[in-house]
Order: C-alpha cells, then structure tokens, then sequence
C-alpha cells in the first residue's frame, strides 16, 4: 500500500531495486524508504536483514505495515528518524537509496507541501547523504542510487568529495529516440576504474522493452499490488 506517502511507487524505485547488485550481503540499509518497496524488494532478492529509515511519520507507519504483511517480516525493520540521527547497531553491505533530488529547495512551488519535501533535498543534502553513508559502510560495501541524469552527473562529483568513488554507472533511457534521463549509480570507498552500461525501458511504440520485462519479471506483484 502506498496511500499515506507522499512519493508513491514509480519506475525509478523498480528499476534501482532491480539494478542494485546483493550478492551475499547479510546487512542492507534502505535511506528515506516511503511506501517501503525497496526493502522489500532486497528482502525478495536476499537473506539479509534489513533497516528501512524513513523521517516522514505517515510514510514510516505505511513502510512499516507493508513490512509487517510481507513474507520478510522477520527480516526487515523500519525506522521513523532522519538518516542524520539513525543510530545503527552494524555497518552494511549494501546502501540503497531513491534519494530527494531537486537541488537548494529549487522547483518548490509543488502544491502538495509533503510531496515537495520528498522530491527536494531541504532535509536531505547530497552532502549529508554522502556522509551518512561513508559512516554506515563497510570498506567493501556498496552504495547503490537513482537520480535524473544531472543531478546524477553532479552527485557524483559530490561524492568523490567525501571519499565515496564511482563503481557502476547505468544510463537510463525511456525510448531509444529519446535522450538519458535517469543515472543509476553505485559508489564505493575504493577507487577503481567504474563500468558504464546503457539501458532502454520502452520501445519507440510505448510497450516494454524486452529487457525491462525480464528485468522487472519478478517484481511485476509489486507494481500490481501497490
């Protein structure tokens, strides 16, 4: 369910939590959760357990029930608190974020005051999240994003600042006519030279791309159910 959030479910949550690489990660992080579809998705897609962080109170009390209806109950706990305060027991594997993109408060003339926040980075600076996560890491972990593609290029000039390097990079493009307009990206502490792929979602006549469809093919329950 996604009805008290204030971002509902959209193609970027799906296509991150489909890109984001586990492996055999025991602990994942979730920052700024809403409806909780990314740590279900991990939760789907590992045995790790899982913290979802999310400061918004409705959009926690929704992650939190959709965690508690889920088959990962046992596995994931959500948290109502700013990503700045979430004190954590460990550090992770793997950092998962749909993070607030619009940059210094930009575009605020939104009509809905909860959606704004959540779109805008006021509580959540890319700054602060690159802190936030270099402390939550492990040496060998991943931090894994999705952002419109320039705030993406400018994410990742922010991040080599704060000691997090580029491991992965994936275009993203709506149509093959059209230009790039999402960047899927994932950091590390160490620096090494990244991989860059593209990715195409829909074909010219607006029907799925092949590779979106098996991409998307075990997460089809989730776009239908919320």
């Amino acid at each position: 369910m996604q009805d008290k959030a204030a971002m509902k479910l959209g193609t970027d949550s799906v296509l991150l939590g489909c890109f984001t690489k586990i492996d055999r990660a025991k602990c994942i992080v979730d920052i700024g959760t809403g409806t909780g579809i990314l740590a279900l998705m991990m939760a789907q897609k590992s045995n790790a357990l899982i913290d979802a962080v999310e400061i918004d109170e409705e959009a926690f009390k929704q992650a939190e029930q959709n965690a508690i209806e889920s088959p990962w109950h046992d596995r994931i706990k959500v948290h109502h608190t700013a990503i700045q305060n979430f004190q954590a027991s460990q550090k992770y594997d793997i950092i998962i974020s749909n993070p607030p993109y619009y940059r210094n408060a930009k575009n605020m003339g939104i009509e809905d005051e909860k959606r704004a926040l959540a779109r805008h980075d006021k509580d959540l600076p890319f700054e602060d999240l690159c802190i936030e996560v270099y402390r939550l890491m492990k040496e060998d972990a991943l931090f894994w994003l999705i952002l419109p593609q320039k705030e993406g290029l400018e994410f990742i000039q922010i991040a080599k600042q704060h000691n997090l390097h580029l491991h992965h990079l994936i275009n993203i493009k709506p149509k093959p006519e059209k230009e790039v307009n999402r960047l899927i990206l994932a950091f590390g502490k160490s620096n090494k030279t990244y991989t860059e792929t593209s990715f195409t979602i829909y074909q010219s006549d607006g029907t799925a791309t092949t590779e979106y469809i098996d991409l998307t093919k075990d997460f089809y329950l989730w776009k239908d159910r919320n």
